[in-house]
Protein backbone atom coordinates (compact mmCIF):
# COMPACT_ATOMS: atom_id res chain seq x y z
CA UNK A 1 0.00 0.00 0.00
CA UNK A 2 2.88 2.34 0.84
CA UNK A 3 4.40 1.90 -2.62
CA UNK A 4 1.02 2.59 -4.20
CA UNK A 5 0.70 5.81 -2.23
CA UNK A 6 4.18 6.89 -3.31
CA UNK A 7 3.22 6.13 -6.91
CA UNK A 8 0.13 8.31 -6.60
CA UNK A 9 2.14 11.22 -5.25
CA UNK A 10 4.53 10.89 -8.18
CA UNK A 11 1.59 10.62 -10.58
CA UNK A 12 -0.02 13.76 -9.13
CA UNK A 13 3.15 15.82 -9.52
CA UNK A 14 3.69 14.55 -13.06
CA UNK A 15 0.11 15.56 -13.86
CA UNK A 16 0.85 19.04 -12.50
CA UNK A 17 3.92 19.28 -14.73
CA UNK A 18 2.08 18.09 -17.85
CA UNK A 19 -0.80 20.49 -17.27
CA UNK A 20 1.64 23.34 -16.71
CA UNK A 21 3.32 22.67 -20.06
CA UNK A 22 0.00 22.81 -21.93
CA UNK A 23 -1.03 25.94 -20.01
CA UNK A 24 2.39 27.53 -20.66
CA UNK A 25 3.04 28.20 -17.01
CA UNK A 26 6.42 29.16 -15.52
CA UNK A 27 8.40 26.69 -13.42
CA UNK A 28 7.69 28.63 -10.24
CA UNK A 29 3.98 27.83 -10.58
CA UNK A 30 4.79 24.11 -10.92
CA UNK A 31 7.04 24.25 -7.85
CA UNK A 32 4.45 26.03 -5.73
CA UNK A 33 1.74 23.59 -6.85
CA UNK A 34 3.88 20.54 -6.02
CA UNK A 35 4.72 21.85 -2.55
CA UNK A 36 1.03 22.56 -1.84
CA UNK A 37 0.14 19.10 -3.16
CA UNK A 38 2.66 17.36 -0.87
CA UNK A 39 1.71 19.49 2.13
CA UNK A 40 -1.94 18.57 1.63
CA UNK A 41 -1.30 14.82 1.43
CA UNK A 42 0.98 14.94 4.44
CA UNK A 43 -2.25 15.25 6.44
CA UNK A 44 -5.00 13.96 4.16
CA UNK A 45 -5.63 10.44 2.91
CA UNK A 46 -4.90 9.50 -0.68
CA UNK A 47 -7.78 7.02 -0.53
CA UNK A 48 -10.29 9.76 0.30
CA UNK A 49 -9.03 12.63 -1.86
CA UNK A 50 -8.43 11.83 -5.54
CA UNK A 51 -4.90 12.86 -6.57
CA UNK A 52 -6.11 13.91 -10.04
CA UNK A 53 -8.46 16.52 -8.65
CA UNK A 54 -6.07 17.82 -6.00
CA UNK A 55 -3.17 18.04 -8.44
CA UNK A 56 -5.44 20.16 -10.64
CA UNK A 57 -6.57 22.21 -7.65
CA UNK A 58 -3.01 22.79 -6.44
CA UNK A 59 -1.94 24.03 -9.86
CA UNK A 60 -4.99 26.29 -10.19
CA UNK A 61 -4.20 27.88 -6.82
CA UNK A 62 -0.50 28.20 -7.69
CA UNK A 63 -1.33 30.23 -10.80
CA UNK A 64 -2.98 32.79 -8.54
CA UNK A 65 -0.19 32.81 -5.95
CA UNK A 66 2.53 33.24 -8.59
CA UNK A 67 0.55 35.86 -10.53
CA UNK A 68 0.15 33.85 -13.72
CA UNK A 69 -3.60 33.15 -13.48
CA UNK A 70 -5.41 30.91 -15.95
CA UNK A 71 -9.15 30.69 -16.52
CA UNK A 72 -10.92 27.82 -14.83
CA UNK A 73 -12.28 26.57 -18.13
CA UNK A 74 -8.75 26.40 -19.59
CA UNK A 75 -7.45 24.45 -16.60
CA UNK A 76 -10.39 22.05 -16.86
CA UNK A 77 -9.97 21.65 -20.62
CA UNK A 78 -6.33 20.66 -20.19
CA UNK A 79 -7.15 18.33 -17.31
CA UNK A 80 -9.86 16.55 -19.30
CA UNK A 81 -7.62 16.32 -22.38
CA UNK A 82 -4.85 14.61 -20.37
CA UNK A 83 -7.35 12.35 -18.61
CA UNK A 84 -8.72 11.17 -21.95
CA UNK A 85 -5.22 10.66 -23.29
CA UNK A 86 -4.34 8.55 -20.25
CA UNK A 87 -7.45 6.41 -20.82
CA UNK A 88 -6.66 6.01 -24.52
CA UNK A 89 -9.82 7.78 -25.71
CA UNK A 90 -9.46 8.61 -29.41
CA UNK A 91 -10.27 11.07 -30.72
CA UNK A 92 -10.41 13.17 -27.53
CA UNK A 93 -13.69 14.99 -26.99
CA UNK A 94 -13.48 18.76 -26.37
CA UNK A 95 -14.99 19.89 -23.08
CA UNK A 96 -18.22 21.80 -23.73
CA UNK A 97 -18.48 24.55 -21.10
CA UNK A 98 -22.27 24.37 -21.28
CA UNK A 99 -22.46 20.63 -20.64
CA UNK A 100 -23.25 18.69 -17.49
CA UNK A 101 -19.81 17.12 -17.84
CA UNK A 102 -18.19 20.54 -17.49
CA UNK A 103 -20.33 21.28 -14.43
CA UNK A 104 -19.19 18.07 -12.73
CA UNK A 105 -15.49 18.77 -13.35
CA UNK A 106 -15.92 22.38 -12.25
CA UNK A 107 -17.44 21.23 -8.97
CA UNK A 108 -14.48 18.88 -8.46
CA UNK A 109 -12.04 21.75 -8.97
CA UNK A 110 -13.92 24.13 -6.69
CA UNK A 111 -14.07 21.46 -3.97
CA UNK A 112 -10.35 20.69 -4.33
CA UNK A 113 -9.48 24.38 -4.15
CA UNK A 114 -11.57 24.80 -1.00
CA UNK A 115 -10.10 21.74 0.74
CA UNK A 116 -6.54 22.75 -0.12
CA UNK A 117 -7.02 26.25 1.25
CA UNK A 118 -8.62 24.91 4.42
CA UNK A 119 -5.91 22.32 5.07
CA UNK A 120 -3.03 24.68 4.27
CA UNK A 121 -4.50 27.53 6.30
CA UNK A 122 -4.46 29.79 3.23
CA UNK A 123 -0.64 29.78 3.38
CA UNK A 124 0.50 28.90 -0.13
CA UNK A 125 3.63 30.96 -0.73
CA UNK A 126 6.89 29.04 -0.36
CA UNK A 127 10.62 29.51 -0.93
CA UNK A 128 12.07 27.33 -3.68
CA UNK A 129 15.66 26.04 -4.00
CA UNK A 130 15.96 27.12 -7.64
CA UNK A 131 16.80 30.70 -6.74
CA UNK A 132 19.80 29.55 -4.66
CA UNK A 133 21.56 27.65 -7.43
CA UNK A 134 23.50 30.41 -9.14
CA UNK A 135 24.78 32.02 -5.93
CA UNK A 136 25.87 28.68 -4.51
CA UNK A 137 27.67 27.62 -7.69
CA UNK A 138 29.49 30.95 -7.93
CA UNK A 139 30.83 30.41 -4.42
CA UNK A 140 32.04 26.91 -5.32
CA UNK A 141 33.71 27.59 -8.69
CA UNK A 142 34.75 30.45 -10.93
CA UNK A 143 35.06 28.25 -14.01
CA UNK A 144 32.27 29.18 -16.44
CA UNK A 145 32.00 25.71 -18.00
CA UNK A 146 31.70 24.09 -14.59
CA UNK A 147 29.25 26.74 -13.47
CA UNK A 148 26.99 26.09 -16.46
CA UNK A 149 27.07 22.29 -16.07
CA UNK A 150 26.40 22.34 -12.34
CA UNK A 151 23.66 24.94 -12.60
CA UNK A 152 21.78 23.06 -15.33
CA UNK A 153 22.02 19.72 -13.55
CA UNK A 154 20.95 21.24 -10.24
CA UNK A 155 17.94 22.89 -11.89
CA UNK A 156 16.81 19.57 -13.41
CA UNK A 157 17.48 17.67 -10.17
CA UNK A 158 15.37 20.10 -8.15
CA UNK A 159 12.53 19.86 -10.66
CA UNK A 160 12.65 16.07 -10.41
CA UNK A 161 12.84 16.20 -6.61
CA UNK A 162 9.41 17.83 -6.52
CA UNK A 163 7.86 14.48 -7.40
CA UNK A 164 8.93 13.34 -3.91
CA UNK A 165 8.10 14.88 -0.55
CA UNK A 166 11.61 16.21 0.11
CA UNK A 167 10.28 19.68 -0.68
CA UNK A 168 8.23 19.61 2.53
CA UNK A 169 10.73 17.68 4.68
CA UNK A 170 13.92 19.60 3.99
CA UNK A 171 14.89 23.25 3.68
CA UNK A 172 15.56 24.72 0.21
CA UNK A 173 19.25 25.03 1.13
CA UNK A 174 19.52 21.28 1.72
CA UNK A 175 17.83 20.39 -1.57
CA UNK A 176 20.05 22.80 -3.49
CA UNK A 177 23.21 21.36 -1.91
CA UNK A 178 22.07 17.82 -2.71
CA UNK A 179 21.45 18.87 -6.32
CA UNK A 180 24.93 20.38 -6.62
CA UNK A 181 26.57 17.39 -4.95
CA UNK A 182 24.83 14.96 -7.32
CA UNK A 183 25.68 17.16 -10.29
CA UNK A 184 29.34 17.18 -9.31
CA UNK A 185 29.34 13.37 -9.10
CA UNK A 186 27.58 12.90 -12.45
CA UNK A 187 29.88 15.34 -14.29
CA UNK A 188 33.05 14.34 -12.37
CA UNK A 189 33.48 17.87 -11.08
CA UNK A 190 35.71 18.32 -8.05
CA UNK A 191 34.19 20.59 -5.44
CA UNK A 192 36.26 22.27 -2.70
CA UNK A 193 37.46 19.44 -0.43
CA UNK A 194 39.44 21.11 2.32
CA UNK A 195 37.45 24.03 3.64
CA UNK A 196 36.72 24.20 7.33
CA UNK A 197 33.86 23.61 7.71
CA UNK A 198 32.89 21.45 4.64
CA UNK A 199 31.31 23.42 1.78
CA UNK A 200 27.76 22.21 2.45
CA UNK A 201 27.90 23.47 6.03
CA UNK A 202 28.53 26.94 4.66
CA UNK A 203 24.97 26.68 3.30
CA UNK A 204 23.39 25.48 6.57
CA UNK A 205 23.28 21.83 5.45
CA UNK A 206 24.40 18.67 7.21
CA UNK A 207 25.77 15.68 5.31
CA UNK A 208 23.07 13.33 6.62
CA UNK A 209 20.26 15.48 5.19
CA UNK A 210 22.12 15.99 1.92
CA UNK A 211 22.58 12.22 1.56
CA UNK A 212 18.91 11.53 2.30
CA UNK A 213 17.67 13.96 -0.36
CA UNK A 214 20.09 12.52 -2.90
CA UNK A 215 18.98 8.98 -1.99
CA UNK A 216 15.29 9.74 -2.39
CA UNK A 217 15.66 11.45 -5.74
CA UNK A 218 18.02 8.73 -7.04
CA UNK A 219 15.44 6.11 -6.04
CA UNK A 220 12.87 8.05 -8.04
CA UNK A 221 14.91 7.52 -11.22
CA UNK A 222 14.83 3.76 -10.66
CA UNK A 223 11.05 3.57 -10.23
CA UNK A 224 8.68 2.39 -12.91
CA UNK A 225 6.46 5.02 -14.49
CA UNK A 226 3.70 6.03 -12.08
CA UNK A 227 0.16 5.17 -13.13
CA UNK A 228 -3.09 6.39 -11.68
CA UNK A 229 -4.86 3.99 -9.33
CA UNK A 230 -8.17 4.69 -7.63
CA UNK A 231 -7.18 4.02 -4.02
CA UNK A 232 -10.74 4.48 -2.78
CA UNK A 233 -11.39 0.91 -3.91
CA UNK A 234 -8.22 -0.54 -2.47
Amino acid sequence: MLNQEEDQRVFGCELIQMMAVLLRLPQVAVSTACVSFHRFYAKRSLSKFDVRHYAMGALFLATKVEECPRKMRDVLAVFVHLDQKRKGIQPPKPLDIYSQRYKVFKECLVKAERELLKELGFILYTEHPHKLILNYVKLLTDDMTTLKKLSQYAWNFINDSQRTDVCVRFAPEVICCAALWMGARIHHIKLPSNPAPPWWELFDTCKEDLDEVARQVSALYARRRARYVDLSHE
